[in-house]
């Protein structure tokens, strides 16, 4: 007897013959679970799939009908049916318009039983290949539901074959959803809180001149008949959008970071929330392109205010998880290493981004976004914004500005044919990003009494009063506590809790107003931001 192969051997072998002939080829591929297919080949031009393979195997030297194809019985309400069971079976309902094959080994007894399992594969239109490491031979070949379905209704009445193709190839999918089953599809699973917004997607059938319009159409057109959650479908269309418009590949980083995050109860998610900024600003600047898209590309060496728009919107939160790197890596180590006291898990937290400024070049990026200023620091206030800026980076990392950071480096590591946006227009979009959270924002136009994070919206000078006195509170004796501020004494309260190069920014007023016409996509994307949020 021969020595048996093993299914490694086998997959191996039928791997590189598929790939020999041109077809892309994938084993036990997790994107096609609950199916676990032991290979998957696919022939495309252009994106379209010509071809679709699945295959079966087995290493058995006997093979029968029984053994793979047993009876499954369904009874009920007078009805009687009795149908082969098998995977290569559920993989033809699967992939409704795959040829399914049965790989076997061509020491296989081809014995009475082996002629009874032939024929079940026959009469199923399952294929049949005889594998070895020096050839593969197709002794049946496979035929594709799809096909068999055309195949019946057309010997039981020609004429209706017109007026039932056309149904049949584009509604099939309707039955069997390849890859999720249609029962997966939102419209009748419903959607989850922290999806994106129907009212805001059916709005982008309606755009009519941003460079991108017939990509957002299309989303429009297929949400709802989409499987892939909402994190897949932002994720696919950003990353497209990146390729084809800025010449930048988008990096994966934020999405896989976005599960750790969500372990906070109280964290609102950002990857679908800058998607959705994205889309809101994408249908206002459609609205008014014709206005301003002329004037933005002559200020900025020809880069699309649409694409700078793409850039800035959906990368201004990018470097949340930096901003909470604390919170999540002490999770981390409480869930690893069952560390739970306090101070334990602070003397582990190990980045410094002080050394990585200065060894990295990041501080000069952040010169590069501060000189984006139209009003430009001046001398005397150029040693204080620079402190800001750096400040909020590595004391408090804000994501705003380490995302700019972040940005400006991606940039510099593509090369210069690759870039589909000016560099005057990818520091448009560094500005914008670095500058949208309000802590930064309202010290540049002068403090206001709205910059606290810990009040409630919308923003009140009073309630931002209060809390700048609650935080003198904690180092005052306790009869101040009751004390009640005159207004006086509370605007001086406030200007203690600043430090003083901050004081001094803040009086400069570098951004006397945030304007659409002087700062369109950092007004954008505030507004947008606020809008969706």
């Amino acid at each position: 007897m021969n020595e048996k192969y093993t299914p490694d051997e086998m997959l191996e072998w039928l791997e590189q013959h598929f790939k020999d002939r041109e077809y892309d080829v994938e084993r036990y591929s997790d994107k096609f679970l609950p199916a676990r297919v032991p290979l998957y080949c696919v022939k495309k031009e252009q994106e379209i799939i010509m071809d679709e393979i699945v295959i079966e195997i087995t290493t058995d030297e006997i093979i029968s009908k029984d053994g793979f194809f047993p009876l499954f019985s369904i009874a009920g309400e007078g009805i009687k049916n009795e149908e082969e069971a098998s995977p290569v079976r559920f993989y033809q309902y699967y992939f409704p318009k795959a040829k399914v094959f049965f790989a076997y080994p061509d020491y296989v007894r081809e014995n009475d039983e082996f002629n009874e399992f032939k024929k079940v594969c026959v009469k199923r239109g399952i294929g049949l290949l005889k594998t070895s490491k020096t050839n593969i031979e197709e002794i049946d070949e496979s035929r594709s539901l799809f096909d068999q379905i055309c195949t019946q209704l057309i010997i039981k009445d020609d004429k209706i074959k017109g007026k039932l193709e056309y149904h049949l190839r584009n509604c099939l999918h309707y039955f069997v959803y390849y890859p999720k089953s249609v029962f997966k599809r939102r419209a009748i699973t419903g959607k989850a809180e922290e999806k994106m917004s129907y009212a805001l997607v059916d709005k982008l059938v309606e755009l009519k001149n941003i460079i991108y319009r017939d990509k957002l159409i299309e989303l429009s057109s297929n949400y709802r008949k989409e499987a892939r959650d909402d994190y897949e479908i932002a994720e696919s269309y950003i990353g497209d959008l990146w390729d084809k418009y800025l010449g930048l590949k988008y990096p994966d980083i934020q999405r896989r970071v976005e599960n750790i995050l969500q372990r906070d109860e109280v964290y609102r998610e950002h990857f679908v929330h800058q998607f959705q900024v994205f889309l809101i600003g994408a249908y206002i600047l459609d609205r008014i392109h014709t206005k301003i898209a002329k004037k933005f590309a002559e200020q900025h060496d020809g880069s699309k205010i649409e694409n700078v728009w793409l850039i800035a919107s959906t990368f201004h939160d990018f470097s949340y998880g930096l901003q909470n790197f604390d919170t999540w890596l002490m999770q981390f180590f409480e869930d690893t290493l069952r560390i739970k006291n306090k101070q334990s898990k602070e003397n582990l937290n190990l980045l410094n981004l002080d050394a990585a400024m200065i060894r990295e070049e990041l501080f000069n990026k952040i010169i590069e976004i501060i000189n984006q200023l139209s009003n430009g620091p001046g001398e005397n206030n150029k040693e204080n914004i620079t402190s800001f800026f750096y400040e909020k980076a590595v004391r408090d990392r804000n994501h705003g500005v380490l995302s700019a950071i972040s940005l400006l480096k991606l940039y510099d590591e593509v090369e210069e044919k690759d870039r589909k946006v000016s560099e005057k227009g990818i520091l448009e979009g560094a500005f914008a990003i670095g500058c949208h959270d309000e802590d930064i924002w309202e010290a540049l136009c002068g403090c206001q009494g709205y910059r606290r994070s810990d009040i409630t919206f919308p923003p009140n000078k009073d309630e931002c009063a209060e809390a700048c006195k609650r935080t003198l509170w904690a180092t005052k004796e306790s009869k101040i506590i009751k004390e009640v501020l005159s207004e006086k004494t509370r605007s001086s309260e406030i200007k203690d809790k600043c430090e003083s190069w901050e004081r001094s920014l803040m009086k400069e007023k570098l951004i006397k107003k945030i304007t659409f016409k002087d700062d369109p996509i950092l007004f954008l994307l505030i507004f947008c931001d606020s809008v969706q949020d």
